[in-house]
């Protein structure tokens, strides 16, 4: 290592050249070291493998194990013809059709014995009129039963007439009192929709939970007063806390996707580093509101009460356990202020559909105004000494 040349400088000069020298070779090991120390002291910390990887975990295995259901049956009522054409357009890989009267069909889906029916009205009528049957206890799989239904009448109208309609489709949904739950959605189409919430509300709580209450413990003990009275920067100290939260954030999504893919067959996608690009914003604006939450919480207990408010609320309102085309307008409406919703909604586009980056830049915008805005916040409301310190 070359040491700097001080020939011609005074004592004074020596001395403040080797400080800075030395500054700048400690602040790369300080980051290190900071980083690893945040590492060990997230792993070690119970409730943030709790919150942060067990219970996503735990929320993906025991869905997907429900889900998992094999073929589900479809009840078909109408003329033999009519329906044995609407069956050569059924998955036979997710679902077998069953043949039944119309009473019968409509009682199989209340009781759950059919996933949904397709039901010839009057099979004399022209254009020719088919039912559509959902349970209404099915709000996570009805969006997919109705997309399937629109898929075999669009084959049935191919078939039976070249030109213009052959089939005016009407949708009814079963709401009975104390039936069972109807059959699931197929495994494979299911987990699809599924993984990329539960990554994002994984994220959410590594990120913004797990920040909070690291950061609010580390000031309520002197830690932060401490670090601030060093020579060590305070950036360096906000790159090792952040850097160390995104390296968690990895370590589930990467426990989270080998899950998806071992046991559901769900990967990434063709995109993966639009993937990534959206888990790095969305780590960073809930790490923006982790620090945020901070800054406002009196003590650790207000902190994880603040930080749930927050976090409870997008778990179950944006979309992560059903479509949000199923849920009632006003909770429609609800999530466009939840960020949650733009993450969830990003990652779901990019790894089921193959949504392009232009596809998701609606997303990563909000993400990232909220991240700022976060951050204008932070920047008046964080503190490094604890509550009544001189």
């Amino acid at each position: 290592m070359k040491l700097p040349d001080t020939t011609d400088q005074t004592p004074g000069e020596v001395s403040l050249s080797a400080s800075v020298h030395r500054r700048r070779l400690v602040w790369p090991s300080a980051c290190r070291d900071l980083i690893r120390m945040n590492l060990l002291m997230l792993l070690r910390n119970r409730q943030v493998l709790l919150f942060s990887l067990l219970f996503p975990l735990f929320v993906m295995l025991v869905f997907g194990g429900i889900l998992k259901s094999g073929v589900q049956k479809v009840a078909l009522s109408g003329p033999k013809d009519l329906t044995t054409l609407m069956a050569k357009f059924l998955p036979p890989r997710f679902f077998t059709p069953m043949y039944m009267s119309a009473a019968q069909a409509n009682h199989d889906v209340a009781l759950g014995n059919s996933s949904f029916a397709l039901v010839v009205l009057n099979p004399n009528a022209h254009p020719l009129q088919i039912e559509v049957v959902e349970n209404f206890h099915n709000a996570s799989e009805n969006g997919y039963y109705t997309s399937v239904a629109e898929a075999i009448e669009l084959g049935v109208n191919q078939t039976l007439l070249h030109m213009g309609p052959a089939v005016i489709p009407k949708l009814d949904i079963i709401k009975s009192s104390g039936a069972t739950v109807g059959g699931v959605l197929a495994m494979t189409h299911y987990t699809k929709f599924l993984t990329p919430g539960i990554i994002a509300y994984a994220v959410l709580t590594s990120s913004m939970l797990g920040a909070s209450m690291r950061l609010v413990r580390d000031r309520e003990q002197g830690t932060l007063r401490r670090i601030k009275a060093t020579a060590v920067p305070m950036w360096v100290f906000v790159i090792g806390h952040v850097t160390a939260q995104l390296v968690l954030v990895a370590i589930q999504v990467a426990v989270l996707l080998t899950t998806a893919r071992l046991l559901y067959g769900v990967g990434i996608g063709p995109l993966p580093a639009v993937v990534v690009l959206l888990l790095v914003v969305g780590s960073l604006c809930f790490l923006a509101l982790g620090f945020l939450v901070a800054g406002i919480a009196k003590g650790e207990q207000a902190a994880m009460m603040i930080g749930n408010t927050i976090a409870l609320p997008q778990m179950f309102l944006t979309g992560i356990f059903f479509p949000l085309s199923q849920a009632p307008e006003w909770m429609q409406k609800f999530a466009l202020f939840m960020p949650l919703r733009y993450l969830s909604q990003g990652l779901r586009e990019v790894m089921t559909n193959g949504a392009s980056l232009a596809d998701t830049s609606g997303d990563l915008l909000v993400l990232l105004a909220v991240g700022i805005a976060a951050v204008v916040l932070v920047l008046f409301t964080f503190r490094f000494d604890p509550l009544g310190a001189s």
